[in-house]
């Protein structure tokens, strides 16, 4: 197992030593009682968590947010009337953790003012997984790209693989201060995020022509960067199915 391997696992340990005996974290965790490096990350990343925790319950779902949704929503008969408001509760639980996420990635951001891009990925994908709401939405590229030119947010050619599947919207996420573009396209059952962020915000990446592709549980991302951006493609798929969406070199 690399470093970066053991990263990406104990990102997810929660405070406490309740996940200590999960089979998932154990080579992890071995890992991290080798190698003196990774166990000054992963002592930072436990005291972040902490703080963070500690502060989770004092985050107020936001005012309105729960009436707007049901709103929204039209319930055909009593008995689902339940399972609509179990729903409402949940998208609110949801957005307060997102809103709650991207504070944290700027309060990030001015504490640790360079970043890996393995941060980055384990950032973005936290986002996604929620999944993020989005923003903006449209079936059609050119609304898209003129709603993030009229906020000054990244934008490059989109890969011709996955500008060929249908969007759905996009919105703004940010990563250490800068912003990152989000777009999301509908394939099927299967939705592709492509991000773009300045490569700026990864001081130590370099230009990579080719994507680098990796596995992330049963998610997969890939990764490049021209002079100018830094993309991520993250699909809840195998990568034989992402691979489709690359850009070909």
């Amino acid at each position: 197992m690399t470093r970066e391997e053991a990263k990406r696992i104990l990102a997810a340990y929660r405070p406490g030593d309740q996940d200590r005996l999960d089979s998932h974290f154990v080579e992890a965790l071995q890992e991290a009682e080798r190698d003196a490096e990774l166990a000054r990350w992963f002592a930072e990343e436990r005291e972040f968590d902490r703080a963070v925790a500690g502060h989770v319950g004092a985050v107020p779902v936001p005012f309105g947010l729960k009436t707007r949704i049901l709103a929204n929503m039209m319930p055909h008969t009593r008995a689902k009337s339940r399972w609509v408001a179990a729903l409402a509760t949940t998208a609110a639980a949801a957005a307060t953790l997102f809103f709650l996420a991207q504070l944290i990635s700027v309060w990030r951001g001015s504490a640790q003012p360079s970043a890996s891009l393995s941060d980055y990925e384990q950032e973005m994908m936290s986002f996604i997984k929620l999944p993020p709401p989005l923003e903006m939405e449209s079936l059609q590229m050119g609304p898209i790209k003129q709603w993030i030119v009229e906020r000054k947010a990244p934008l490059a050619e989109i890969p011709p693989g996955i500008a060929a599947v249908e969007t759905m919207g996009c919105r703004i996420l940010y990563f250490r201060g800068y912003p990152v573009t989000l777009i999301c396209f509908c394939h099927g059952q299967t939705v592709a995020h492509l991000l773009m962020v300045d490569r700026a915000a990864l001081p130590g990446l370099k230009p990579i022509s080719t994507p680098v592709v990796t596995e992330q549980g049963d998610w997969t991302t890939a990764t490049w960067a021209d002079q100018h951006y830094a993309y991520m493609i993250a699909v809840h798929d195998k990568p034989a199915a992402a691979r489709q969406y690359l850009p070909h070199i």
